[in-house]
C-alpha cells in the first residue's frame, strides 16, 4: 500500500514539473552588436583594416585577431594598421568588439590573400656596365642570380621613385680602383641630384639600405649622419699579393673592457669561422674570414673612431660615443684589432626622423671579385651580404 502511494506522488510531482516547464518563455540570448563594413587595404606587408563600429554604449574596445590569433588590444577606434605581416599564406583578420560589462561580440572577418615575399632592389653606381668596375659587376650578377624575380636592378637613369612598399631593402656596392675619397668623388651618375634626393626620400620613407665598401660615403649624402661623422678610413689602391687569410672581427674590444660581442647578429649567422690562434693569421681570439691569400685590392672606407674628438663626457668609450652620436651600432671591424679603433660594419639604426635603417660594411676584406682567382672565402662573402640584405627586408616596418 504505501509503495502505491509512493509512487502516485511520484507520478504527479513529473506531471506537475513537465507542466510547469512547458508554460515558461526562455527568452532567446542578447548578442552584443558587432563591427560593420570591416574592410582591409594592402600596402606591400602592412595591412590596414578599418571597420564602422556599432551605435551601442559601453564599448570598451577592440580586440583584433589574425588566423585567430590575438595581435593588437585597442580602444573604441574604427581603424588599425598591421605593419611586417607574414608572406606567402592566406590571412583572416577578425574584430571582436569587448564591452565594459565584460561581453565580447561575434566577430567580423576579412580575408587577405598570400602576401608576396619582400622584393629588394640593388642600385649600380654607373648607367652601362661596361663602365663597372669587376666587383660591382660579380655583385650585380650575383644578386641576379640569387633573388631572381624578387630582386630588381636599377640604374641612376632608371630610378625615377624607390617605394619601400614595394621594395624593403635595396643595395649599393661601389668599389673601384683610384677613387678618390669624398661622397663628391662619387661616381657621377650615382651623385646626380635626382639620384641622391630619391635615396634620402626611400630612407627617410623607412626604405633599409645596405652600402658597401666605397658606397659607405653615401650614408652622409642620405641625410643620415653628418660629413663629419663620415667613413675617412680610405683607400683605393690597386693592391698586392698577400699570404695571409683576411677576416673581420665582430667582437669590438675584444681584449678591452667592456667589450662588444656581435657575433650573434643576424649579419653573421652561418658564416664559417676561422678559430684562435689559426696557424695562418694566429690571431688570439676567433673571426670571419671573408678573402684568402692571392692579389687583394686593398679598398677601405670605414669609420676610424679614435677622430671624432670624442670626451670623457660623450660616452664610455669611442665606440660608445660615436653609437650614441649616430645612433648606431658598430658590429665589426678589421680581424686583427682587438680595441675599439675603427668600425668596418656598422648598422645605423631608424631614428625619429629617419624611418629606415642601414647596415654598412667598408673593410677591405670585403671583396666580390678577388683578382687572383677564386676567393678561398667567396661564401663568407656571399653569405655576408645575402645575411645583410634579408635581415634589412626582413625588418622593414612595410
Amino acid at each position: 500500500m504505501k509503495k502505491h502511494i509512493y509512487s502516485i506522488l511520484v507520478a504527479a510531482f513529473a506531471a506537475f514539473a513537465l507542466g510547469s516547464c512547458s508554460d515558461v518563455d526562455i527568452p532567446a540570448a542578447v548578442q552584443s552588436a558587432k563591427v560593420s563594413n570591416l574592410a582591409a587595404t594592402v600596402d606591400g606587408r602592412a595591412i590596414t583594416l578599418n571597420w564602422t563600429l556599432p551605435s551601442a554604449e559601453g564599448i570598451k574596445g577592440v580586440n583584433i585577431y589574425r588566423n585567430n590569433d590575438l595581435i593588437a588590444e585597442l580602444g573604441a577606434v574604427a581603424t588599425y594598421t598591421a605593419k611586417k605581416q607574414p608572406s606567402n599564406q592566406d590571412l583572416l583578420y577578425t574584430v571582436k568588439i569587448v564591452y565594459e560589462n565584460g561581453n565580447i561580440s561575434e566577430g567580423e572577418t576579412f580575408k587577405v590573400d598570400a602576401l608576396p615575399g619582400s622584393k629588394v632592389a640593388m642600385l649600380l653606381p654607373s648607367n652601362n656596365d661596361s663602365d663597372l668596375d669587376d666587383d660591382e659587376l660579380a655583385a650585380k650578377n650575383w644578386f641576379v642570380q640569387t633573388y631572381g624575380d624578387n630582386g630588381k636592378v636599377f640604374t641612376p637613369a632608371t630610378l625615377t621613385s624607390l617605394n619601400p612598399s614595394q621594395y624593403a631593402a635595396l643595395w649599393i656596392q661601389i668599389d673601384r680602383v683610384g677613387l678618390e675619397m669624398g661622397p663628391g668623388k662619387l661616381p657621377a651618375d650615382i651623385i646626380a641630384s635626382g639620384v641622391v634626393d630619391n635615396l634620402s626620400a626611400y630612407l627617410k620613407a623607412g626604405g633599409n639600405v645596405f652600402l658597401t665598401k666605397h658606397a659607405t660615403q653615401l650614408v652622409s649624402s642620405m641625410g643620415r649622419i653628418a660629413e663629419t661623422y663620415g667613413p675617412h678610413l680610405f683607400s683605393s689602391g690597386e693592391g698586392g699579393e698577400g699570404t695571409d687569410i683576411w677576416t673581420t672581427n665582430a667582437v669590438i674590444g675584444s681584449n678591452c673592457d667592456p667589450k662588444y660581442d656581435h657575433r650573434s647578429h643576424a649579419a653573421f649567422a652561418g658564416l664559417e669561422v676561422l678559430p684562435a690562434n689559426d696557424p695562418v693569421d694566429r690571431y688570439d681570439h676567433e673571426s670571419f674570414p671573408l678573402e684568402g691569400p692571392g692579389f687583394r685590392e686593398d679598398h677601405n672606407c670605414m669609420w676610424d673612431l679614435n677622430s671624432y674628438g670624442f670626451t670623457p663626457a660623450d660616452g664610455l668609450n669611442v665606440v660608445d660615443a660615436f653609437e650614441k652620436k649616430t645612433s648606431s651600432v658598430v658590429l665589426a671591424t678589421w680581424g686583427h684589432v682587438t680595441d675599439y679603433c675603427c668600425g668596418g660594419i656598422i648598422e645605423f639604426l631608424p631614428t625619429n626622423d629617419i624611418k629606415g635603417r642601414m647596415i654598412c660594411i667598408g673593410l677591405s676584406s670585403y671583396e666580390f671579385k678577388q683578382n687572383s682567382g677564386t676567393n678561398q672565402y667567396q661564401q663568407n662573402t656571399e653569405k655576408l651580404t645575402k645575411n645583410c640584405i634579408d635581415y634589412l627586408a626582413a625588418e622593414s616596418e612595410f
